[in-house]
């Protein structure tokens, strides 16, 4: 997902999301 980086807490991905995005 693409707001995994924007989103720590996306459950429609499962990467290494950050906050610093």
């Amino acid at each position: 997902n693409v707001m995994a980086h924007n989103f720590p807490l996306d459950l429609a991905s499962v990467e290494v999301p950050s906050i610093n995005g």
